[in-house]
């Protein structure tokens, strides 16, 4: 068998697999009750317009919700498998298409390194935005659409010169590669990402407009199709955030979940929001960040040939005490949030008065932490602008929730994206290195992703 047809057999085995999982998924009590019955009792417009205007904006999620909830469950598991194979498979042909590595050709054990994410979250994040019905609809489903959006555009952005050294473009219909196809699903994807989660809307909208203004700014012209696009999209996310339920859902949930938001200062405001987004990069993000300095730290060995003491040391220790956690030591991950069921009314938020002195060093590290992988990735990358701005969308996705009465309440679904990008970051840099070190890499992401998973057993068996 061909490496070209075992790598396709690796994806086929990895949706019977999920399919597997998934066939033993029902629906929940809570959410999952509540779209099955307006599904079922109301039309299709009658359903949109009715959470259009009573709730939420996100017209393109909510149609796939009341599509799935009226075909059924059998439905939701095979296209829920189908998106949990299709959004690896974006993920790395994107940063394919940004590395030049010519579509798939890394190999099956960047395909194991893709899906090796799965492994590396945190198992709430990866159960409500993956296992969860309704919460992979709006979630995974929605994210892979909103990542084979942004292939044509880092198309435009990356390919190289033509043999006449013409710049290709997605628009052009001349050359090896006529990128104008890509866009025929890049832009219902990009309205379908754009008006369901803001988080993935607000990134996909802005690295459009990033390419229209490199490629006005490099190449002196704008790519038709790719302004027809991020038109499409700014249009869709303009349709999402006007929609007047998103005042009467704030409102609502500000009294549901969290009282105080309404009165709180700007400063207790901002200080939850450091604390929750920098507990997450502590406990549920953690992995992935351990990815992008291990990578980073082979590729300085591999280009200089040598041990850079200070960079790499510093990416040692930042990924030792990531991994403390698992020996039970909490030192380093534990930043005082103490917060009961977030699943309930949080009467009062966390505040400073409250951190001890062990918090306070937790908040510190994690801070110190963030700006040295902001640092490694500048020196490891050679100031390679795309990942510093996927890095820095990484944490923007989540410091959005700063707007949001939800931040505890929507709980760990909101990292989901956090660690798709950084996957997708990992996965650019893996391709930077010669492919003996890169395989190895490989199965050590692998190996990590299983010792995760092993660890938190205990959690998937109580969810069961």
């Amino acid at each position: 068998m061909s490496k070209r047809k075992f790598y396709w057999l690796f994806w086929a085995l990895m949706f019977f697999g999920a399919l597997l999982i998934l066939s033993q998924v029902g629906y929940s009590d809570g959410d999952d009750a509540y779209f099955y019955q307006h599904a079922h009792d109301m039309g299709f417009v009658q359903y949109i317009g009715m959470r259009y205007e009573q709730w939420v904006g996100r017209v393109t999620g909510e149609a796939l919700v009341y599509l799935t909830f009226r075909m059924g469950l059998w439905f939701w598991r095979v296209v829920n498998a189908l998106m949990l194979v299709l959004l690896p498979i974006g993920i790395l042909r994107l940063a394919d298409a940004c590395e030049n590595m010519n579509d798939g050709k890394a190999g099956i054990m960047a395909a194991v390194a893709a899906v090796s994410g799965y492994l590396m979250m945190d198992a709430m994040t990866l159960g409500y935005a993956a296992v969860w019905v309704n919460g992979s609809i709006f979630y995974t489903w929605t994210f892979t659409c909103g990542i084979w959006a942004l292939f044509p555009v880092a198309r435009c952005v990356f390919e190289h010169e033509d043999a006449d050294g013409q710049e290709r473009c997605g628009f052009q219909l001349q050359g090896k590669i006529a990128g104008w196809q890509s866009f025929l699903y890049g832009i219902p994807c990009a309205v379908i990402a754009s008006m369901s989660i803001e988080q993935m809307g607000a990134v996909l909208l802005v690295f459009e407009l990033l390419a229209l203004f490199y490629c006005a700014w490099k190449q002196r012209r704008i790519p038709v199709l790719l302004a027809v696009q991020t038109l499409c999209s700014a249009i869709a996310y303009a349709i999402l955030f006007a929609a007047p339920g998103n005042a009467i859902r704030s409102a609502q949930e500000v009294v549901t979940w969290m009282p105080e938001y309404a009165t709180m200062s700007f400063g207790q405001h901002l200080f939850i929001t450091v604390q929750w987004l920098l507990s997450s990069f502590a406990n549920e993000n953690r992995l992935f960040l351990c990815g992008i300095w291990i990578v980073g730290m082979l590729l300085l060995r591999q280009k200089h040939g040598e041990k850079n003491l200070i960079w790499e040391g510093a990416a040692v220790l930042f990924t030792l005490a990531a991994l403390l956690p698992y020996l039970g030591i909490t030192v380093c991950s534990d930043l005082g949030m103490n917060l009961p069921d977030i699943t309930e009314k949080i009467d009062r938020v966390p505040a400073v008065s409250d951190l001890t002195g062990g918090s306070l060093f937790a908040i510190c590290w994690w801070i110190l932490a963030l700006v040295f992988t902001f640092a490694f990735l500048w020196k490891v990358s050679e100031f390679d602008v795309t990942l510093l701005l996927v890095y820095l969308a990484g944490i923007a996705s989540e410091a959005i929730l700063f707007f949001s009465p939800t931040m505890y309440a929507s709980g760990a679904r909101v990292y989901y994206l956090t660690d798709l990008l950084y996957l997708f970051l990992i996965l650019c840099l893996s391709f930077r290195m010669k492919k003996k070190m890169r395989n190895r890499f490989y199965a050590g992401m692998a190996a990590l992703g299983t010792l995760n998973v092993l660890f938190q057993v205990p959690v998937f068996l109580s969810h069961l």
